[in-house]
């Protein structure tokens, strides 16, 4: 599958990660998948309609303005819903299935600064393994050189 993932997370996050994600997809041609993290409180809960969670009135409010985006881009659009124990595994996880070249990602801030960092580290390690690219959308610093970034220039016609 030729796809770029996007978690869904919070409105203006999500609608910049799609914009970037649409202007990549088109050029790659490939299609976006939108994916909506569900957090289950049992480890056994997931994969079972115990964690199935409906989406929120926001949340589908949301998801229309996501299709709305992809649409003026030309892309198709799917979205999938995850339900997870720890974030972190499960947007591998799913990328994984997905057969994901790039994601769009976060994990929640933390009150320790360094592990949230490092969280982030252990997630673009697990996918830079499986030949997928993550993208943040954080600001750059001195130690991310050797990241992705992406540029968007204003189309001029």
């Amino acid at each position: 599958m030729n796809t770029i993932m996007v978690q869904i997370c919070d409105r203006q996050w999500t609608l910049q990660a799609l914009h970037l994600a649409c202007a990549i997809a088109r050029n790659q041609q490939s299609d976006v998948t939108l994916v909506r993290m569900i957090p289950v409180q049992q480890m056994t809960w997931v994969g079972t309609d115990l964690a199935n969670i409906p989406m929120s009135r926001d949340e589908q409010k949301l998801v229309d303005e996501l299709q709305l985006t992809a649409e003026d881009y030309g892309i198709k659009i799917s979205i999938r819903d995850m339900q997870y124990f720890t974030l972190l595994e499960a947007l591998v996880e799913m990328a994984e299935s997905l057969e994901s070249k790039a994601i769009f990602a976060t994990l929640p801030d933390t009150s320790l600064p360094y592990w949230r960092r490092f969280q982030m580290w252990r997630l673009q390690h697990q996918l830079n393994r499986r030949n997928c690219q993550l993208y943040t959308l954080e600001p750059a610093t001195a130690d991310d050189a050797k990241s992705p970034s992406v540029t968007v220039q204003p189309a001029h016609g």
